[in-house]
């Protein structure tokens, strides 16, 4: 076996635990098994989905099927471990491992140990998948051979019989991936959204979860982008050769700012170049145009021309779940930004809508913090709606702030909140929580809400009819 955990020799026992439900415990079993080692696939769940994946990976019979057991049995002649980043370090079968001085490792390891190309890695709080995805559109209007990956659900093990050197891979990572990454993986570039307050759940502390994020910032070779005014991100550390900042103001040199109502990337002392103006942008919010920055200038660093980013830009629409008006019944605006799971990313969709909003939140605190989560809401809201576990001990603090209602489901919060809503109106779904209370996965979470706004349309339909 190699020293690289990451790259294991032909023959290698390895065991990938916890297959995930977004494919990149999938295409890590492929992976393994192209380099013909010998893999068995652990993971609690026995149930339909993970039995799905099993047929998805029939055409590979050698791989020894696990399932419904997390057992230390399962490590008996392993030589590595495969875990997904969701398992804690705390975990029983993780501890066991580390115990029998078993190397761990995961699929972005994978990824980073065999790619040859460039890799250009974006992390940060909020807007990770948007400015992922952005900057990879840009990348490939400028006529780059792009991929896109990691995070946001597509594993790039996927793509290894497209990989070659001259190759850019935009990879959204996450704090629980960088936690555990080698030490002596490098990435080429590193572009941070804002670096707030998330997982602490998960990592213990709010400095441990910086600590995760501070990770990219030190393996990144060539840039490293980051917004001027986030105290967090500016003070991590990096041998990276430049370190470019995007700001809502005139560009100074090496940033990327505003003029005119311009997105502007200035890498140099010369005039900063306009790029696209921000009203020509699909994109909802302040926060959004922070985003297209952080793109913009990752995309212009990496050899990008301004017409090309300008227009990737100004066509990308949002992504699914990330705020944007789906509807308006009976004069009411519905907006969607179901992918929130912390109180920052709501408050800023808060700000970003104009008029008499209602607000749609709840589900599982990640830290029991509800009085910051009642802080950032209050002064945006004309009246608060709220499902899930989060519901009572919220609803407590923002009673004498304005109306606000409880409510165990979530379609029962949403009819509330649009019972209460006058015509010109906005009713906003922006959890604010995480959503394992009820609910898998935020996802499943978001088409909860799509399917009930099915039904009102269908309503308010019928009743037109």
């Amino acid at each position: 076996m190699t020293a690289d955990a990451a790259l294991p020799a032909p023959g290698t026992t390895v065991v990938v635990h916890g297959l995930g439900r977004f494919g990149g415990g999938r295409e890590a079993v492929r992976f393994l098994a192209r380099r013909g080692c010998r893999v068995r696939v652990a993971d609690r769940s026995g149930g339909a989905d993970l039995q799905a994946v099993r047929t998805a990976l029939r055409d590979l019979p050698e791989v020894d099927w696990q399932l419904g057991r997390e057992d230390e049995a399962l490590l008996d002649g392993a030589e590595v471990l495969l875990a997904n980043p969701a398992v804690p370090d705390q975990h029983p079968l993780l501890v066991a491992a580390q115990r029998r001085g078993l190397p761990i490792t995961q699929e972005v390891d994978l990824f980073l140990a065999a790619y040859p190309g460039t890799v250009v890695a974006v992390t940060g709080t909020n807007g990770k998948s948007t400015t992922s995805t952005l900057l990879h559109a840009a990348l490939r209007r400028a006529g780059r051979d792009a991929l896109l990956g990691g995070n946001i659900g597509h594993s790039l093990l996927a793509d290894e019989a497209n990989w070659h050197a001259d190759q850019v891979a935009v990879l959204e990572i996450s704090s629980f991936q960088l936690e555990r990454l080698h030490p002596g993986r490098r990435v080429g570039g590193g572009v941070f959204t804002r670096v707030g307050r998330d997982h602490v759940d998960r990592h213990g502390s709010l400095a441990a979860y910086h600590a995760a994020k501070a990770r990219l910032a030190a393996i990144a070779t060539d840039f490293v982008v980051h917004a001027a005014e986030d105290p967090v991100a500016s003070a991590f550390p990096t041998a990276a050769r430049q370190r470019l900042r995007y700001a809502a103001t005139t560009p100074a040199p090496g940033t990327t700012g505003l003029v005119d109502g311009f997105v502007a990337v200035r890498p140099d002392q010369g005039p900063p170049e306009p790029i696209v103006h921000a009203a020509a942008l699909r994109l909802l919010g302040a926060f959004q145009v922070e985003n297209v920055m952080a793109a913009a200038t990752a995309a212009h660093r990496l050899g990008a021309g301004a017409h090309a980013i300008g227009l990737a830009l100004a066509h990308a629409p949002p992504l699914p779940f990330r705020l944007q008006l789906v509807a308006v019944l009976g004069g009411v605006r519905i907006y969607d930004n179901a992918v929130s799971t912390e109180v920052e990313s709501t408050r800023a969709a808060l700000q970003a809508l104009s008029g008499r909003v209602h607000w749609v939140g709840g589900g599982k605190s990640k830290d029991g913090d509800f009085a910051g989560v009642a802080a950032g809401v209050a002064p945006h809201v004309a009246s608060a709606h709220l499902f899930g576990a989060a519901a009572e001990p919220l609803g407590r603090l923002l009673a004498d702030h304005g109306p606000c209602t409880t409510h165990d489901r979530l379609a029962a919060a949403l009819a509330a909140a649009l019972a209460t809503a006058r015509p010109g109106d906005a009713v906003l779904f922006s959890p604010a929580f995480a959503s394992f209370d009820q609910f898998p996965n935020f996802r499943a979470r978001a088409l909860e809400f799509h399917a009930w706004l099915a039904a009102q349309r269908g309503a308010e339909g019928a009743t037109t009819a």
